[in-house]
């Protein structure tokens, strides 16, 4: 589409089935792309952010259905505009893993932002390790780093964190 606009829809509320259909469905229903996505269940809760485009006229109809939608799905759903997704450099993986304790989020995302390291999507969550049930933090993080940094600086870097918060931690190209 050589028109082409695009628009950010967030959308968080009560789990249930048939959500994903129904906001996917009023995309594509009114000719819109959906460009990319990240969903997810926190709770009981359903939270989703996705990038969609279109023409104006396209993107005005998706946000024409948005409240109706959002009422008879028990949704909180917002829509803002935003730019093309801009080309960045290679990505890289970070991961860590290692027991549960407060503070690795934070410990991590301030090494991230004090070196300008743009992040692309980050996850965490704790599970039960399979025969003792220890909770078990697991770190993953797609990432671009600034042109003066490395890879290995990073992990370099982020070695201190591991240590202090005794992780298993790697950074790696995502292929």
């Amino acid at each position: 589409m050589s028109n082409s606009r695009f628009k950010a829809l967030t959308a968080i509320g009560p789990d249930r089935t048939g959500l994903v259909r129904a906001i996917s469905q009023m995309i594509h229903n009114a000719g819109c792309n959906l460009e990319d996505s990240r969903m997810a269940i926190l709770g009981g809760e359903f939270a989703l952010i996705l990038l969609f485009s279109g023409t104006p006229e396209q993107l005005a109809s998706v946000e024409a259905e948005t409240e109706s939608l959002g009422e008879s799905l028990g949704l909180t759903v917002l829509v803002r505009d935003t730019a093309a997704p801009a080309d960045s450099g290679p990505v890289y993986l970070l991961r860590a893993e290692g027991h549960d304790q407060s503070g690795i989020v934070d410990a991590v995302s301030s090494v991230l932002s004090d070196h300008d390291v743009s992040v692309i999507a980050f996850e965490s969550h704790v599970t039960p390790a399979p025969h003792s049930g220890t909770p078990m933090f697991r770190l993953a993080a797609r990432v671009v780093l600034p042109s003066e940094l490395t890879a290995a600086a990073l992990r370099e870097t982020l070695g201190s964190v591991a240590k202090e918060h005794h992780l298993h931690l790697s950074v790696e190209a995502d292929s």
